[in-house]
């Protein structure tokens, strides 16, 4: 079986937004070849994009009841960046502050809820190379479209 999740944040704009929207979606595919999909969107009010992809992620990551062997894909490069550079485990390491001059993590609450849910997984993230794919493109039209 293959899973993925996909978190595609509505805008890149990174003030705060009235209404800050992200969108999940988690697809495993089968031995058998079939497909399964489940996918939510999160809204915040008075958040930033990234706050709401992150959000997004940590309720993502909620849905396994088990460990698994997930690959995801990220939108937004910053939480793409320090997931695939490890920041996580630094800021960890560094009783949950930057490295560099010791400096406050944003969203901290979050990081380290989505911290303990990764822990729980094989998981490996997307290069920015691979995230022009059809599932992030759909998801990215549907928040733009949707009139919800």
């Amino acid at each position: 079986m293959r899973t993925e999740i996909y978190i595609q944040g509505k805008t890149k704009n990174p003030a705060k937004q009235k209404k800050a929207q992200a969108r999940w979606c988690i697809r495993c595919v089968l031995n058998n070849g079939m497909v399964e999909t489940r996918n939510g969107t999160v809204m915040l009010n008075d958040a930033t994009t990234k706050r709401a992809v992150l959000t997004a992620l940590l309720v993502a990551l909620e849905k396994f009841n088990k460990a698994a062997v997930i690959k995801i894909f990220i939108s937004d490069d910053f939480v793409r960046a320090c997931l695939i550079n490890g920041w996580l485990s630094r800021w960890r390491g560094n009783n949950w502050h930057k490295i560099r001059l010791n400096g406050e993590v944003m969203h901290l609450d979050i990081w380290q809820q989505i911290s303990q849910q990764l822990s729980k997984h094989a998981v490996t993230f997307a290069k920015g190379e691979e995230l022009e794919n059809k599932v992030l493109e759909e998801m990215e039209w549907r928040m733009n479209n949707d009139r919800g």
